[in-house]
């Protein structure tokens, strides 16, 4: 009798144990559902264009050739900077038919931002407001028309960031005029310093010698980036 009440009392502590752990396992179970894998989908949605606007993008290189876009990888990187950045105002310097805006338009959106975008070219403005509103991202975009040169002295600052990406042989003149009005700790980035370096050479110069930025270089695709982070 005694032995068999002591197998049934280890029977029950056994039992107990089972359960205990059990309920542990199913506990850790919920947390994964409930924590670890919602953030999961939360950074996969904030990681790149949603459906709409990557369907929009891709028609545009599709459909809309010799624009002087950026990669795929270099609006992904443009998307990432803004966003790691935590930048409210942008200012863009060259929008051709809208791809980059698109790209930092996405950023902006999940940091609650704004883009200034400029072009000289009415052709291009027209086809970028076309591709904006395709995009959706429309209400996150004003576009300036007219010459950058003219109209950056004119606009409200400070901007967080600014990318330039236009005419060339006047990024020295864009820099100059856009650098009093971005915030210390602000980010000015310009395209095509790999790919098409020797028209560029002295905005290189420049930006690398000014002791009130601190420049890198990044090739996140074919046209690459150089990016300055004001320090004072």
């Amino acid at each position: 009798m005694r032995t068999g009440a002591a197998m049934n009392l280890l029977q029950r502590v056994v039992d107990h144990r089972r359960l205990r752990v059990g309920r542990q396992c199913l506990f850790r179970t919920l947390a994964v559902f409930l924590f670890v894998i919602p953030c999961g989908l939360l950074r996969a949605q904030s990681s790149g264009p949603d459906a709409r606007a990557q369907a929009r993008l891709n028609w545009m290189r599709e459909n809309q050739p010799g624009m002087w876009n950026v990669a795929p990888s270099e609006g992904q990187w443009l998307h990432d900077e803004i966003v790691k950045i935590g930048a409210k105002r942008a200012l863009e310097v060259g929008t051709s038919n809208g791809y980059s805006g698109i790209w930092i338009a996405l950023g902006l959106r999940e940091t609650g931002g704004h883009l200034t975008t400029l072009e000289i070219n009415p052709h291009r403005a027209q086809l970028a407001q076309e591709n904006f509103k395709a995009a959706g991202v429309s209400s996150l975009i004003t576009l300036r028309l007219g010459d950058a040169r003219k109209i950056i002295p004119r606009l409200q600052g400070p901007f967080d960031f600014v990318f330039i990406d236009a005419a060339k042989d006047q990024y020295v003149d864009y820099l100059q005029l856009a650098k009093p009005k971005v915030r210390v700790g602000g980010v000015i980035v310009a395209h095509n310093v790999t790919n098409l370096r020797s028209l560029v050479e002295d905005y290189i110069h420049v930006i690398t010698t000014d002791p009130e930025l601190k420049t890198t270089f990044v090739n996140a695709g074919p046209g690459g980036f150089s990016v300055s982070v004001k320090q004072k």
